[in-house]
Formats: structure tokens, C-alpha cells, sequence
């Protein structure tokens, strides 16, 4: 049994990766758009303009930031507490850090790599696609930074680090079903892990909502 939270670089094929994860394994795959419907639930819908945007100092302290921020962490944990999860994104691993029976991957790619794919696939020019890139990792470090005080680029936070420049998406989706596989079947005595979660019955029913429609 485990949560499997996958980070990515813009333009590393992490979402193909993830994607493929879930359905080999018949989990089920969390993105963006299913956190985002669970937090419209509960009122906050400003979870995509807080992610994108590299938060400054003063929004760090703002209070609608802070209460949106620890509500995706309660739907973040309330979503791990189902189990067989492949959660795409968000801060995931940070979120879910220091549960045992959580596998977390970081997949990523040499810049000019990711350059590349981002021209290709959104029909960008060298330019654009750049500063595409260059925004989005500014944004993801400064988000999980800023509000969870971790380093999005820090391999230590990560139980497999895959370069997709090197390793196939084939490749990659097979290592991370046995990485869970080897978790799974690791003892976690006197570790907490994502059963122990406490969730409200008010989110834990908008989840089920949410995940049913998707």
C-alpha cells in the first residue's frame, strides 16, 4: 500500500510518467485540476494564480495565502489517506514528508532539453519557450520554499531522482512501480504513515465528490 507523489520540471515528461504510473499500477492519478475542484468545494479557488506566481515576502504573510496553502494541505493529506494514489505536483512531497509508505519521485532534465520539448509541444521559439521554462522553476522553488520552507531542487527529498533526457518514460514507469513496490513491502513499524491521517468528514466527503466525477 502507498502514495507515490511525483515532482516535475516543466518539460521533463513527468506527467507522462505519472500518468502511465497510475494506470499500470490502477491507481488513481492526481493532478492540478482534481485539487483544484476539492478546493472550489470549500470556497478557495486561487490555488493556480498562488502556484504560478513566485510569491514575495509580504504575500508569504498574507493570510488568505496562508489559509489557502493549509487547506491544500489538508485535501493533499485527505487525498493520500485513500491510498493506491499517484499525486502529480503541488508541493505533494512536501506535504506528505516523513510518511512511511509514501514513494517520492523527482523527475527532471537539462535545461535546453526541457527548452526543446516546450518549443515542440506549445509551438514556442527558442525565446519564449526559455523564458517559459525560467518562470516555471522560479515559481515551483518559490512555492515550496516560501510555503513550506523546502528546496525544490534538494535530491535528498526524493526516494528516486530520474534524468528523462537519460531515461525513458518506459523505463522510468517501470522503476517507480518497483520502487513501490520494494516500499510497500518494507516493514513501517513505529513510523507514521498515511492510514494515521485524521480527516475532516466534511473534506473527506468533497474528495470522494470529486474523485467519483473525474
Amino acid at each position: 500500500m502507498t502514495v507515490i507523489t511525483v515532482s516535475r520540471e516543466l518539460g521533463s515528461q513527468g506527467e507522462a510518467v505519472a500518468r502511465q504510473v497510475a494506470v499500470e499500477m490502477g491507481y488513481r492519478f492526481v493532478a492540478k485540476t482534481t485539487i483544484e475542484k476539492v478546493l472550489h468545494q470549500y470556497g478557495l479557488i486561487r490555488l493556480d494564480d498562488l502556484y504560478q506566481s513566485a510569491p514575495s515576502l509580504w504575500a508569504r504573510l498574507d493570510i488568505a495565502n496562508l489559509e489557502l496553502v493549509s487547506m491544500l494541505d489538508k485535501v493533499i493529506l485527505g487525498i493520500a489517506r485513500l491510498d493506491h494514489v499517484v499525486l502529480l505536483g503541488r508541493g505533494g512531497y512536501a506535504a506528505l514528508s516523513g510518511y512511511a509508505d509514501v514513494l517520492n519521485v523527482r523527475i527532471q532534465a537539462p535545461f535546453a532539453t526541457r527548452v526543446a520539448c516546450i518549443m515542440d509541444r506549445e509551438g514556442l521559439d527558442s525565446s519564449q519557450a526559455e523564458k517559459r521554462v525560467t518562470r516555471s522553476d522560479k515559481a515551483r522553488d518559490m512555492f515550496v520554499q516560501g510555503y513550506y520552507g523546502a528546496d525544490f531542487n534538494a535530491a535528498r527529498q526524493f526516494n528516486l531522482v530520474l534524468d528523462s533526457s537519460v531515461i525513458p518514460v518506459e523505463t522510468a514507469v517501470a522503476w517507480i512501480k518497483q520502487s513501490a513496490q520494494l516500499l510497500a513491502a518494507r516493514s513501517s513499524a513505529g513510523l507514521p504513515t498515511t492510514q494515521e491521517i485524521v480527516v475532516d468528514p466534511v473534506l473527506a466527503d468533497a474528495i470522494n465528490q470529486v474523485l467519483t466525477l473525474d
